[in-house]
């Protein structure tokens, strides 16, 4: 939700200097590393290589778009268009990934599994789109250097928001109970470390119940 907000907020700067527009963009990616690793903890052991070599990526183009030292058009577009293209990609195999665990999910119940799959897909389509019309742009224009900045912010808060819908989704205690834990690391989105939470407090909740049943009130 920063990030949403963040990306309306953008535009509104005085974005006339390019070096301006450039120290935005490399604070955006610099955020976004900072959050794919905030991921990478609360995501499958076999997903979380992939947050952390989108922070690298991220912290790589952040850094050029800071210390460059007099930035160009030219440069601040490609490397916008390096973000969204990069973040593109990684966003559509995702939604493949969360796409085959939600199949998986109900061969196992035998029921429906909530259909977010296309979310990562739709952001990540669009996020290619843009870095084609950035990289092939003729023409200097700094409100579209701002507008594309504001849209990687953007990028990045859907993408999150996208992220804990999966995880509200995964919560939901029905698909869990037929479900194997090792279906869930093709899920990304944290799946597999938001089941294991889900069965140790399914577990204690359990325990609970069998010692209350065990020692009422009346006999302690």
């Amino acid at each position: 939700m920063a990030f949403t907000l963040f990306a309306l907020a953008i535009p509104q700067f005085d974005m006339h200097s390019l070096k301006k527009i450039a120290v935005v963009l490399g604070i955006v990616l610099l955020l976004g590393a900072a959050s794919e690793v905030l991921a990478a903890r609360a995501t499958a052991r076999d997903w979380r290589w992939s947050h952390l070599l989108l922070a690298g990526l991220f912290v790589v183009g952040g850094i050029v778009a800071l210390v460059w030292p007099d930035p160009t058009f030219k440069v601040v577009a490609r490397t916008a268009a390096w973000f969204f293209l990069i973040k593109g990609v990684y966003d559509i195999i995702n939604s493949f990934a969360a796409r085959r665990a939600e199949q998986l999910a109900e061969a196992e119940t035998g029921g429906r599994a909530p259909a977010q799959w296309w979310m990562p897909l739709v952001i990540g389509a669009l996020e290619i789109g843009v870095a084609f019309w950035a990289v092939g742009y003729p023409r200097d224009s700094r409100s579209l250097l701002a507008l594309w900045v504001g849209l990687a912010a953007l990028a990045l808060g859907l993408t999150k928001i996208a992220m804990a819908l999966r995880l509200r989704g995964v919560r939901s205690p029905a698909p869990l109970d037929g479900l194997h834990l090792d279906d869930l690391t093709t899920a990304g989105f944290g799946g597999r470390a938001v089941a294991e939470g889900g069965r140790l407090e399914g577990g204690r909740a359990q325990r609970a119940t069998t010692a209350s049943d065990r020692y009422p009130t009346g006999d302690r």
